[in-house]
């Protein structure tokens, strides 16, 4: 069996590097800013990633740079979500991208309803920690009902760069 193509680059983003991997059907993973400042790959070596450039990898590059600006609110890429995520969890994530805006948020619980899975909530929150492709489904637009909630799998810096995507779907960038 042939390996999968696959490119990873560095993107930069007001909120620091992020990487980037792209495989033959789509985007199918992106790593926020690590706090380590080493990011680490899904065959769990840490490792600069590539910096190849072509002119699919140039256009996506440039959606990242338009939404990061406050251009651009929807990403026009195709995700290949991995076969390890369940259902219900694709489903979950499938429902986030098309149905919550740019700008917009809801709760866990809320979420859980428009999935058509009312009471799930705590599930919901377990689909959005093994989300692969932030920004491209944004679940940074996910919060607590009685909070922000978590983000990148970090209680810190993570919560702080939840706060800063939303300010900048908001429309606040003089805070990010």
């Amino acid at each position: 069996m042939a390996a999968v193509a696959t490119t990873t680059w560095v993107q930069d983003s007001p909120f620091g590097a992020i990487s980037i991997t792209l495989g033959l059907s789509g985007i199918t993973r992106v790593e926020l800013p690590p706090l380590n400042g080493d990011f680490l790959f899904t065959d769990g070596k840490k490792r600069a990633p590539t910096n190849k450039k072509s002119r699919r990898v140039g256009a996506i590059g440039r959606q990242f740079d338009e939404y990061f600006s406050g251009i651009r609110t929807r990403f026009d890429v195709s995700v290949d979500l991995p076969d390890t995520l369940s259902a219900f969890q694709r489903t979950v994530l499938t429902t986030l991208a098309d149905d919550v805006a740019y700008g917009e948020t809801v709760s866990y619980g809320e979420l859980a309803e428009m999935a058509g899975r009312p009471g799930t909530a705590r599930a919901v929150g377990t689909a959005m920690a093994r989300n692969p492709v932030p920004f491209l489904i944004p679940c940074h637009r996910v919060v607590a009902a009685n909070g922000i909630g978590g983000y990148g799998g970090s209680a810190g810096g993570g919560v702080e760069l939840k706060r800063a995507l939303l300010r900048l779907e908001s429309g606040d960038r003089s805070r990010y």
